[in-house]
């Protein structure tokens, strides 16, 4: 189709890689099949049953679950619709000016809640865990940065709930991990709580994930395929007999945060409820689904909301690194230029800024949608507070909203 040969490599005794034999030979003969689900790609005659079982292609008929409702966590309807998103090549420079004049004002410091820091995740931390490497096998970077991410997450909702809940254990309490992927989240949990019970909710099957595991050391899970929109968590049968949710989920991208924000305040009518959320991806939240649209408009015109958006990106785009000290005086600097005289930064009608006054600006309008959030659980009842839970250097998305709401309060 693209007019260049394959570069996968031919099966044993083969001329043709695997994808391809199948299109080469009589279909009656050979082993590997067109999926009867998407014909765009190939399986093998015998395992036929077990790839349909996790194909992605599968549509998983869940309506008749208790636990099915359609649009259950999408946040209430606002007056305020319609809301376009427009490239911010498209935005008129002077509004933009007057969009990050007003980041500016309002800084990378959330006004709504505390913010704390967690400490920093040593050698001894991540060799706690070590059970859950593979065995003979040294950590690689990529592995330690996530271990890193993981053993910090633990960390921190260990702290929140002996502060604000009272809590010494994770002692009858249900997981629930949205946009699970590979549910490596749940499993690093398994490992403090394994008596616990874990519900794993995404709407793709992904490659290697730790159910296996899950299996061997006999844990008690559900893994549903299922949008987070219409997922009611109160309804899965099995979290009946647990007392508390805890809502754990690493860099849930965008609007599926909100997605969660709605669902664990839904199910904090019933059972005491604890929100553990490594916010990520602001770029790909929508109007429709963001719960802080009354928060926003108190600051600005709902057109704003993608401007915002936008913006936040900035705070993740560039590779260099402008934490270290005389970085600092940079940024200050420039943010002074920036309000004094806004149109000396005008060239050719475009906005022209120093990254690192745009990576600032990023954090700025990253900590405003947070505070949205915040004001979104406040409001149903919950205590909050972010935490930075890892180095930026570790992962330039390091903050995590924590929320815990008891159901006699």
């Amino acid at each position: 189709r693209k007019k260049r040969r394959c570069k996968l490599t031919p099966v044993r005794l083969g001329t043709y890689c695997a994808e391809h034999a199948a299109q080469h030979t009589d279909s009656a003969q050979s082993d590997h099949i067109p999926c009867p689900l998407d014909p765009a790609h190939f399986t093998t005659r015998s395992k036929l049953d077990k790839h349909l079982k996790v194909c992605n292609a599968n549509k998983w008929d869940y309506t008749s679950q208790p636990y099915y409702k359609e649009n259950v966590n999408v946040a209430p309807a606002h007056d305020i619709k319609d809301v376009k998103k427009e490239p911010l090549s498209k935005i008129s420079v002077q509004e933009l000016i007057d969009t990050c004049l007003k980041l500016l004002d309002y800084g990378t410091e959330s006004k709504l809640c505390k913010v704390t820091a967690t400490d920093s995740v040593s050698e001894e931390d991540i060799d706690e865990y070590r059970p859950l490497f593979q065995v003979g096998k040294d950590i690689g970077s990529k592995a330690l940065k996530h271990a890193t991410q993981q053993v910090a997450l633990v960390n921190t909702l260990t702290a929140f709930q002996e502060r604000n809940c009272a809590y010494t254990s994770f002692a009858d309490t249900c997981f629930v991990e949205l946009g699970a992927g590979s549910g490596k989240v749940s499993q690093w949990f398994h490992f403090k709580a394994n008596d616990s019970f874990f519900v794993l909710v995404d709407r793709q099957m992904c490659r290697r994930k730790a159910d296996g595991g899950f299996k061997r050391q006999k844990c008690n899970f559900i893994r549903l395929k299922m949008d987070i929109k219409d997922v009611d968590v109160s309804g899965v049968p099995e979290i009946r007999n647990y007392k508390r949710v805890c809502f754990a989920c690493k860099h849930l991208c965008g609007g599926a945060t909100d997605l969660a924000l709605v669902s664990a305040a839904q199910t904090a009518q019933q059972r005491d409820t604890t929100v553990l959320i490594a916010l990520c991806c602001h770029h790909l939240c929508s109007w429709e689904l963001y719960t802080g649209k009354d928060y926003l408009i108190k600051h600005f015109k709902p057109e704003q909301f993608y401007n915002l958006t936008s913006l936040s990106s900035w705070a993740t785009c560039f590779k260099q690194k402008y934490l270290q000290t005389g970085d600092h005086d940079l940024v200050n600097s420039a943010i002074q230029t920036f309000r004094n005289n806004p149109e000396s930064f005008i060239f050719q009608e475009h906005l022209v800024l120093d990254k690192n006054l745009q990576w600032y600006i990023g954090r700025c309008a990253k900590t405003f949608l947070n505070d949205g959030r915040a004001q979104f659980m406040l409001d149903n009842g919950f205590r909050v507070q972010f935490s930075k839970y890892v180095d930026v250097n570790v992962s330039p998305e390091n903050t995590a909203l924590l929320c815990f709401k008891n159901t006699a309060s």
